[in-house]
């Protein structure tokens, strides 16, 4: 028999260990991003968009196409806190300036800005014409205040106040007398119900001349096809113009599709004009209801051949495969599409 000592210490209850739940930090907000306009303060979230912030805040800004092309909603910002995205449209002076494009800006840090005012960073102009090509075109012709550079065929914005601008191409050439515009008046847009109360001699505010859809030096010898339906043909007889003072030597032809119930509302000049230029300006000028047989007839008459397409974007968009089918590359096609709100 084997004695064993028996241990006289108290005995432990046995206890299960306490089990240690892991709980996670409550998630943390980013920061919210500050604009200061003046002595104003607004804070938005981080990745929204600055027009839409600045819009819904009630501030002054005015807007067209939100797809930064007509450049109506410019701001200002300090010296690196542009997003590059909401710049790179800009010419590089006013990128230098802070210059950049709301509709087309992420929030993503503190800005301070300046909201765009006509009279002190616009050009003024006062009304010299207003006259009806058509029922629904009106001609307006403007006297700038001091020299503004521009090529024929650019377009620019025309503001009437802080919160209310539209692009438009332009429809003069360099060096003549007027700066002319041909506008397609809307029954309900703002922009045409109040330009057409205003008066000659009364100041409106331009923007800068920007846009590719310009007669260039070096087109001299490549035949030149200009696509337009509507006021589409302003900035083309201003290219064909342009291009017949610069001693253009390939063809041009110029087609224009106007509504059926009406006509090309500048036949007369038009045609005055291809009458002085018999061997290089041919016209097509015809109504909308031809457009699908055109389009279906095109031939280039080089391959050299260069095309310019102005009109409403869904008109822009139609020539894109027929111009591609018809043997012209991406490169040697400038459109321009009169993208606006009314």
């Amino acid at each position: 028999m084997i004695w064993r000592s028996v241990s006289t210490r108290p005995t432990r209850r046995f206890t299960r260990p306490s089990r240690v739940v892991a709980t996670a930090a409550p998630p943390t907000r980013p920061p919210m991003p500050e604009l200061r306009i003046g002595p104003q303060r607004l804070q938005v979230a981080s990745g929204s968009n600055l027009l839409d912030e600045l819009l819904a805040d009630g501030q002054p800004v005015a807007w067209s196409c939100r797809s930064g092309h007509c450049q109506s909603c410019l701001v200002q910002a300090q010296p690196g806190q542009a997003p590059e995205a909401a710049c790179s449209e800009l010419d590089p002076e006013q990128q230098a300036q802070g210059w950049l494009l709301a509709c087309q800006c992420q929030v993503r840090q503190d800005m301070d800005l300046h909201l765009l005012d006509p009279a002190q960073d616009g050009l003024p102009a006062q009304i010299s014409r207003m006259e009806y090509l058509a029922e629904n075109i009106l001609l307006l012709g403007l006297r700038p205040e001091r020299p503004l550079r521009y090529q024929a065929g650019q377009h620019l914005s025309l503001w009437l106040d802080a919160e209310l601008a539209r692009p438009y191409s332009i429809a003069s050439l360099p060096g003549e007398p007027e700066l002319q515009f041909h506008m397609a008046l809307k029954a309900q847009g703002q922009f045409s119900q109040r330009i057409q109360r205003m008066n000659i001699g009364e100041r409106i505010y331009l923007g800068r001349a920007n846009g590719h859809c310009h007669y260039q030096s070096d087109w001299q010898d490549r035949p030149l096809l200009l696509l337009g339906r509507g006021t589409g043909l302003s900035p083309l007889q201003a290219v064909a113009r342009d291009a017949l003072k610069h001693g253009h030597r390939a063809a041009i032809e110029l087609w224009h599709w106007h509504p059926e119930s009406g006509d090309c509302y500048l036949r007369s000049e038009l045609e005055k004009l291809a009458q002085a230029h018999p061997q290089t300006l041919r016209l097509h000028l015809h109504p909308q209801s031809q457009l699908s047989s055109d389009m279906a007839s095109l031939r280039l008459a080089s391959r050299h051949t260069l095309a310019l397409v102005c009109g409403h974007p869904e008109f822009v968009e139609q020539w894109r495969k027929p111009l591609f089918m018809a043997g012209l590359p991406r490169r040697q096609v400038f459109d321009e599409a009169f993208v606006s709100r009314q």
